[in-house]
């Protein structure tokens, strides 16, 4: 990195600026030293597979990224690896699957380098993209499959691409989300171990959501008690084996084997990812067929909420490529839900359904 750039870097860092555009000489004049860049691309890559623990964020420190205590940081997120240490992520801080946080881009021959602050125990919505010099404040939201550059004042939701304010959080909607644990954690973990013990064994229950009272800063840290241990990694390791192989044979016997209920006649693209925790609590019926990249959800964490639902996909369903079908979500005969939809709760038959969230768009004919 040239010592302009590094200049440029270090008043970013020390100032109040969100964000600064900087005029390169030469179109690799931002770049770092090779061997450091390597590491953090190696890192980085790395964690996307490892499981959210103290261990994955010591990792992810050594890259340059501020990590408080207890953020959780799920699989599939990708890290800037040129400028990483402009991100922060405050403690106890959540920021969902598969996003993307970004502290530069070259545009025209310029470089923008811009700070990504995430405040303490704030969710940032999974597949999201956090673009240079955006930040969220305390007690605010920024939705699922969100698009944001931008400043979130504290006490909002915000959502879309490009995100906007969705609405303004009220007291009641900031104590639902943000109340911090009373401090009774035996009896909590006590209660949550016999509500979803019921949970699994019911199979008219289909939704089931408990409010996080643990020791932990935010309920996704306490992932690995959602069910015996052990079987949250042979479900694991399989779907991820699964994820890599395009519809055959091998890949719906792999499936069956971790409990996803598959019928006749189903195709699962490449790409695809069952719930990592409860994938068994996932059922397609017959001939439906499932695009690329999409994920088909049975767990749900928020800062405050630990939720497990029944997910089924009736006859004749399809899931266009990169859809996102939410926990505890039936969807009903012949209903197709468009590329890069988010589909959720009850959606009824023959229809076609797009957006984020999903919303009717016409009958399937």
């Amino acid at each position: 990195m040239k010592k302009y750039v590094k200049e440029a870097l270090k008043e970013l860092q020390d100032s109040s600026k969100r964000t600064v555009e900087i005029e390169l000489k030469k179109k690799n004049d931002y770049k770092k030293n090779c061997f450091r860049l390597c590491y953090n691309k190696l890192i980085l890559g790395l964690q996307t597979r490892i499981v959210p623990s103290h261990v994955k964020n010591i990792l992810i420190r050594t890259t340059g990224v501020k990590v408080g205590h207890d953020v959780c940081i799920p699989h599939y997120i990708s890290f800037d690896p040129y400028f990483s240490e402009l991100i922060n992520l405050g403690r106890g801080c959540l920021v969902g699957g598969d996003s993307n946080l970004i502290t530069h881009e070259v545009r025209d021959g310029k470089l923008i380098l811009g700070k990504c602050d995430v405040a303490e125990r704030v969710l940032v919505g999974g597949g999201s993209t956090l673009l240079p010099g955006f930040k969220i404040n305390k007690k605010s939201m920024l939705s699922i499959f969100s698009k944001c550059g931008e400043e979130i004042p504290e006490g909002e939701l915000w959502a879309g691409k490009p995100a906007k304010i969705l609405m303004q959080l009220t007291k009641d909607d900031i104590e639902k989300f943000f109340k911090p644990s009373n401090g009774e954690t035996k009896e909590y973990y006590k209660e949550a171990r016999g509500k979803i013990k019921e949970f699994n064994k019911d199979p008219s229950n289909t939704y089931l959501k408990l409010h996080y009272n643990g020791n932990r800063l935010n309920a996704g840290d306490d992932w690995w008690r959602a069910r015996n241990f052990f079987r949250i990694w042979y479900n694991g390791v399989i779907i991820e084996i699964t994820r890599l192989l395009p519809h055959c044979f091998l890949k719906t016997l792999l499936l069956k084997m971790v409990g996803v209920k598959i019928g006749k006649n189903c195709k699962i693209g490449k790409g695809t990812v069952f719930d990592h925790l409860y994938c068994d609590n996932v059922e397609l019926e017959d001939n439906v067929l499932i695009g690329a990249n999409c994920y088909l959800d049975g767990h749900e964490y928020t800062i405050t909420q630990t939720v497990f639902g029944k997910t089924l996909l009736k006859k004749g369903v399809e899931l266009k490529p990169h859809s996102f079908v939410r926990t505890g979500t039936t969807i009903g005969e012949n209903t197709i839900i468009e590329s890069d939809s988010m589909a959720q709760r009850e959606i009824p038959a023959n229809e076609v359904w797009a957006g984020v969230p999903a919303k009717f768009i016409k009958k399937n004919d």
